[in-house]
């Protein structure tokens, strides 16, 4: 065999080599390609699902929280992270209630001895003795310990001749259950922070269920959410605010949906929580679907009273 044979035979297996190499680096490529667009996809349905349950758990947990004044829950938080029994400092904070039972269970809104200066003043006046630390960890221990009931602590400080509804009175209290809803509906606008729709549904359910069962701290919270809806669609150069209309219906009915469901539906503070999350996940299919199939919808409600019409003159 001359050298110029064995040249082209050896540059023909390495001209199939660079090939079989070229051919394998191109598939790797694809294989790879094809790995990041799944990775992507599974990444953004992974985070669109914890947006949509951190949203309707949001909406659930107001819902549910409140349904008989959160008192199943509250009383749960209360006997597990505090130790109620009486102390010097409680008695002082109580003082006006105990000498003239002003405002029974409600007392809190009226002694004027459960507001932070209030409290403060009477827990500091009662212990004169301690240096100011030990004073203030006292303080925050009795706060904390009023603050995880039923009644929590008073936002303001009411009169007692003025005659105020059990709402109003509910509206005027905070307590720490309340404070969790509002951690929870926080984390509902963070994982819908760049979506005004979805900001506008969310805070609508919760101003929902806020305004239904006078709890005042979710609401506060969702008014960031419109907030930041609005600089959204500034931002955009959108100045029309009706394509926000049907995700703020699409919040009251859902948020409805539950309050409703949850009113008839027996038991405790978590089988309302999980129903509620369901009947939110429902909600929400089912008025994707409905807008999907929109058209077909109201052609099809509209041949039916039409129907009907036509066959009122037979019936009658």
């Amino acid at each position: 065999m001359t050298d110029i044979e064995i040249d082209e035979r050896f540059g023909g297996k390495m001209d199939s080599l660079d090939a079989w190499l070229q051919r394998a680096a191109q598939v790797a490529s694809r294989w790879r390609d094809a790995g990041r667009v799944a990775s992507e996809r599974v990444g953004s349905s992974v985070a669109s699902g914890v947006s949509a349950t951190a949203a309707v758990a949001g909406e659930a947990y107001t819902a549910a929280l409140d349904w008989k004044n959160n008192s199943e829950f509250s009383n749960w938080l209360m006997n597990h992270l505090s130790t109620q029994h009486a102390t010097l400092a409680s008695k002082a904070m109580d003082a006006e209630y105990l000498r003239t039972r002003i405002g029974g269970s409600w007392h809190r809104l009226y002694d004027g001895g459960h507001s932070l200066a209030g409290s403060w003043k009477a827990v500091s006046s009662s212990l004169p003795d301690l240096g100011a630390l030990e004073q203030l960890g006292v303080w925050a221990n009795e706060y904390w310990k009023d603050l995880i009931t039923t009644r929590g602590m008073p936002i303001l400080i009411l009169d007692h001749a003025d005659q105020v509804s059990e709402y109003f009175k509910h509206l005027d209290s905070v307590n720490v259950a309340q404070l969790i809803g509002g951690d929870i509906c926080g984390v509902s606008i963070y994982c819908n922070w760049n979506d005004p729709a979805k900001l506008v549904a969310s805070a609508a359910a919760v101003e929902c269920s806020g305004i239904v069962y006078a709890n005042v701290v979710a609401p506060l919270v969702s008014l960031i959410a419109l907030g930041r809806a609005y600089f959204l669609i500034r931002k955009s150069e959108q100045d029309d605010l009706q394509g926000l209309i049907e995700p703020a219906l699409k919040g009251l009915t859902r948020n409805g949906a539950t309050v409703l469901l949850i009113t008839v539906i027996p038991g405790g503070f978590l089988l309302h929580l999980s129903s509620g999350i369901v009947i939110s996940l429902a909600h929400g299919y089912v008025w994707d679907k409905g807008t999907e199939n929109r058209d077909v919808i109201l052609a099809t409600m509209k041949g039916c009273l039409g129907n009907l019409q036509n066959a009122l003159p037979q019936l009658r």
